[in-house]
């Protein structure tokens, strides 16, 4: 009897021994291969799990939350049953970085949404000498007015399916994201840079006969990431530097909403500042501006830009603008744009370098009433650490690949 129970208190002892065993090289197994997903093994992965997990709890209502914040409610229950089958309610980078495809397929099909019959148009120097700085006019040029528009997005025809012209086609290419910056990888591109800007949402309204647009009706402001290349062998017009395929622009998932662009409405309470981090120092890249100090701004910016989009043509071969109405009306009439207003005043730090991967950026906009100096360095670290934007400030940070 007393051998029997030697026998059972044995087996017993050895059972729990080797479930501890199993539970130690269970977690050790896990440590290896969480290991082998990290910041720097996949960094696109990453800045994408960053901002949609910026508590880092690992919680599947942060992806779900991320569909709801890209109005893509019908993606929420798929996702979060792909990404946790057993319903634990936790998923690891490692889930996330298998399941990528499946997030990249909802992200893309929500923005696409989103800019459903939308537009991209950029105002082009709207900041006094950013045209010279950029490479783009001669330095002793004094500007007092923008320089040109230019398209960075046409959306495609929605009722036709046929070849278009190449230079169409490139425009057709869909750039907008809110984690990432790819480099372009396109022969002679080099020199990119960041180009922070108020991004404006609009709506478009036509003539009856639609051959004109008559005005813009002024909807939201984003933070906007206007990314551009400075040197592209070959490229004779601004758009052919602004659209390089996915990836190669940035507006922040939140935005202000308006109901006026008129001198003394809420507008006028917003400036954009920008920062940097290289190898983990944090740079300012541009200086702290209100964006009312832009050369053109309120109702004459928005006529202005109306004019432009009717009557803008490329008069010559070293002509940098471009026609707008006409590529306009062969995607149909969108009937709404995202307009990026114009570029910061950099600062010398942020004049003289261009982008690296692994670099990150912060551009925000924000209200000068509840931050008179500007958002504080605490806020910037908790922007850069993707955590929620306090009221009063909207924010875009990405990472360059």
């Amino acid at each position: 009897m007393q051998k029997s129970a030697s026998t059972s208190l044995a087996a017993a002892v050895a059972c729990v021994a080797g479930a501890a065993l199993a539970a130690v090289l269970l977690a050790y197994w896990r440590r290896r291969q969480e290991s082998r997903f990290s910041k720097k093994s996949h960094p696109g992965e990453w800045a994408v799990w960053a901002r949609v997990d910026g508590a880092r709890k690992g919680v599947v209502s942060a992806i779900r939350s991320l569909c709801y914040r890209f109005e893509s409610d019908e993606h929420a229950e798929v996702l979060a049953k792909l990404l946790d089958p057993w319903s634990r309610d936790r998923i690891t980078f490692h889930d996330f970085v298998n399941s990528f495809e499946a997030v990249q397929m909802m992200r893309t099909a929500a923005r696409l949404k989103l800019w459903h019959r939308c537009c991209g148009i950029g105002v082009a120097g709207n900041v006094a000498g950013h045209m010279a700085r950029a490479g783009e006019a001669d330095e002793h040029s004094v500007a007092t007015a923008p320089a040109a528009i230019f398209t960075y997005y046409l959306p495609p025809h929605p009722f036709v399916v046929q070849d278009m012209l190449a230079d169409k086609q490139r425009l057709e290419h869909f750039p907008v994201t809110y984690a990432v910056i790819l480099l372009p990888k396109i022969p002679g591109a080099c020199k990119v840079q960041i180009e922070p800007e108020m991004g404006l949402y609009a709506d478009i309204v036509y003539s009856v006969d639609r051959s004109r647009v008559e005005r813009l009706v002024p909807r939201r402001v984003a933070a906007f990431n206007d990314c551009s290349i400075r040197s592209l062998e070959g490229a004779s017009k601004l758009s052919q530097k602004k659209n390089w395929g996915f990836g190669s622009k940035g507006i922040s998932l939140r935005s202000f909403p308006i109901d006026s662009f008129a001198p003394g409405s809420f507008v006028d309470n917003l400036a954009l500042v920008a920062y940097f981090k290289r190898d983990m120092q944090v740079y300012q890249y541009t200086v702290n501006a209100p964006v009312r100090n832009y050369l053109m701004f309120h109702e004459p910016l928005l006529e202005w830009i109306v004019e432009c989009i009717n009557v803008q043509s490329s008069q010559t071969d070293t002509d940098k603008s471009e026609e707008v109405f006409t590529r306009l009306a062969e995607s149909d009439y969108p009937t709404s744009t995202w307009i990026a207003l114009g570029a910061g005043e950099y600062t010398q730090w942020g004049q003289q370098n261009y982008l690296q991967p692994a670099d990150e950026t912060v551009i925000m906009i924000y209200d000068e009433r509840i931050f008179p100096e500007g958002p504080s360095s605490e806020e910037l670290e908790r922007q850069f650490n993707d955590l929620p934007a306090p009221e009063g400030i909207v924010a875009l940070h990405q990472t360059f690949l």
